[in-house]
């Protein structure tokens, strides 16, 4: 089910210092030391489970970080992997994932990406503030607009990278054993980032939806109708005020932007020293395998492997999903 956009406006004194901040650099994020949350699926003795929190481009963002029994802080031994959502979906979709992954001893972060789930949502000016840049300071009490459940996947893909940041600095996560997992279009998100970031050293994508197979390699060209849509959005692009212009911008600004994500084009990238796992449903009835995973898996210059989940659709039964968080973390055990 589609996540409605939430929009909430608010006045206050904003402080602008356009040459620089006087205090620094911000800290470094450090994981919630909150009551441990409660899991969707059952762990395994031992293993533990919290709210953790850190910063995408300013934004909060949260996650479940999951630990293995007897992890320890004092010695950076433990494999680390970051969990990607899929469309629409949060964090707590992939409990079954982490929960596996810490089963096997590696410590799992799967995330809300911003404007989703417990995360931050992401800030607009509701009307022109008179600053610029002549102007050290100015005190201004503007009206702003939160958004959320919008669908960026660039933005999803920064997201994802920072987790893998914030993960790296966890006490006892060894920051040269660091992987990431995927399920629909997060795991066309696998691909992106680790074409774009060599940390993330293996990867997992389940029913991945990895689009631009088969499409020539070029500069974006909008047809008609996406053309007439930019245009309205660069004429006519505030914010908007109700929770139905929302839904509607949301939808607008979401067709744009997969409009020209090509995780696919990508591939070529990925270094020949990463390795990825496919895990695809056999029946899948919202793509076609063909095209996503088993078409990407031949491009591929380093170890990969494609397994089917039988019988499956695109949407995974909860036995599915065990089985294919079992493969998920034989995977990970054994490539990080």
């Amino acid at each position: 089910m589609k996540r409605t956009a939430v929009i909430a406006s608010a006045g206050f004194l904003l402080e602008l210092a356009l040459f620089g901040c006087a205090s620094g650099l911000p800290p470094t994020p450090q994981a919630s030391t909150s009551t441990p949350v409660a899991s969707t699926t059952a762990l395994a003795p031992g293993v533990s489970m919290k709210e953790a929190n850190w910063y995408s481009e300013q934004v909060r963002v949260s996650g479940r970080l999951f630990l293995p029994a007897g992890f320890s802080t004092n010695a950076k031994s433990a494999a680390g992997v970051v969990l990607a959502p899929g469309w629409d979906k949060t964090a707590e979709t992939l409990d079954g994932y982490a929960a596996e992954l810490a089963a096997q001893g590696i410590v799992a972060l799967a995330i809300d990406y911003r404007g989703w789930g417990r995360s931050g949502a992401e800030l607009y000016l509701g009307e022109r503030v008179d600053a610029y840049d002549k102007m050290r300071f100015s005190e201004q009490t503007p009206d702003l607009v939160f958004r959320r459940g919008r669908l960026d996947p660039e933005h999803q893909v920064q997201d994802i990278r920072n987790a893998i940041t914030f993960l790296q600095s966890e006490p006892g996560v060894d920051r040269a054993r660091v992987g990431v997992f995927g399920l629909d279009l997060g795991g066309g998100h696998v691909i992106s980032v680790m074409a774009m970031d060599a940390r993330a050293k293996v990867g997992v994508a389940v029913t991945p939806d990895i689009p631009g197979q088969g499409e020539e390699e070029k500069s974006f060209i909008p047809n008609a109708t996406a053309q007439a849509e930019m245009i309205k959005l660069a004429r006519d692009g505030a914010p908007p005020r109700t929770e139905a212009a929302a839904r509607a911008r949301n939808a607008q600004e979401a067709g744009l932007a997969l409009s020209e994500y090509k995780p696919f084009w990508r591939l070529d990238a990925v270094p020949a020293t990463s390795s990825i796992r496919f895990i695809v449903a056999e029946a899948d009835d919202a793509l076609d395998n063909a095209v996503n995973a088993r078409a990407a898996a031949r491009e591929l210059k380093g170890p990969k492997d494609v397994q089917s989940i039988r019988g499956a659709l695109h949407m995974l039964t909860p036995s599915q999903t065990a089985e294919a968080a079992k493969l998920t973390a034989s995977w990970m055990k054994e490539k990080l």
